[in-house]
């Protein structure tokens, strides 16, 4: 059986390799993205109180599904965001909720979003799926009114960082992160506006 190198691929050609369900591409793309992967655990245990082998577990393969999702995500098509920041902000915000949920802070809108019977006891369900339903349909809303940076602004703004440190996290300048939420208050507000 003959083997495919994937050593010289391109990032796009084993994220095309990822998406079309090829198991050692997937490999590969991991493989090469191990030192985010790692960072991003190490990083992430350091904010853990009291944590435990099971968790660094637990993150690594949390970060490992976050980094399979984005690559069957990433639209390779745009040209703004490169794959690995894309990757590096998917798994960034995956190790927050963790690190929050683990610490014992309140559960965060999106993690809620997830589980549409994560309610109060005695709730309804059915008002939890539709409140789940409710929250996605405004979140798509949201996401296609912003640009590609846009939308990540507001998703690491969301998340408590401050401007210089969303610029750094993207590689733009302070004065980009902050025309991108000021361009993204002005459309969230006629969004949310009766």
């Amino acid at each position: 059986m003959f083997m495919v190198d994937y050593v010289n691929f391109s990032v796009e050609e084993l994220l095309s390799a990822v998406k079309n369900g090829d198991d050692d591409a997937c490999a590969a793309l991991i493989k090469r993205y191990a030192p985010l992967v790692d960072s991003a655990v190490s990083g992430s245990l350091l904010l853990m109180q009291d944590a435990t082998r099971a968790d660094e577990e637990e993150l690594r393969q949390e970060a490992l599904i976050k980094l399979y999702q984005s690559a069957l995500r990433y639209d390779s098509e745009q040209a703004e965001v490169s794959f690995g920041l894309y990757a590096k902000i998917c798994i960034k915000n995956r190790m927050i909720s963790l690190v929050r949920r683990h610490n014992g802070a309140p559960a965060s809108l999106e993690e809620e979003s997830l589980d549409p019977f994560a309610t109060a006891v005695g709730s309804d369900p059915s008002e939890a799926l539709l409140r789940m339903e409710h929250e996605q349909e405004l979140n798509d809303r949201i996401r296609s009114s912003l640009s590609p940076l846009e939308y990540e602004v507001y998703e690491l703004y969301a998340d408590g960082e401050k401007a210089a440190a969303i610029a750094d996290t993207l590689g733009v300048t302070v004065k980009a992160v902050e025309n991108a939420l000021y361009r993204l208050r002005g459309k969230l507000q006629k969004l949310i506006s009766p």
